[in-house]
């Protein structure tokens, strides 16, 4: 039995704003969504960007995780 993987390709819709005004000596508050476009049109929203980041960690796998590290290593040698 054959076993059917994940396409690899992905296509997101990003959107970005800043929500009400930023306080003296803060940052301002940013909320993130995130759109699949090529398969199910869902749609995701997130109040940070750590959380938007921890959503597209999970939707890659590993293979993000890895052109991540790889990334990582060449910025490292160029220095």
């Amino acid at each position: 039995m054959r076993r059917e993987k994940r396409p690899l390709y992905r296509a997101y819709l990003l959107r970005c704003w800043q929500e009400g005004e930023a306080a003296p000596g803060k940052e301002p508050r940013c909320r993130f969504s995130v759109e699949e476009i090529l398969h199910k049109r869902r749609r995701k929203g997130f109040d940070n960007l750590e959380a938007l980041l921890d959503f597209l960690r999970a939707e890659l796998g590993n293979e993000a995780m890895n052109n991540e590290a790889m990334n990582n290593e060449t910025m490292n040698n160029e220095q």
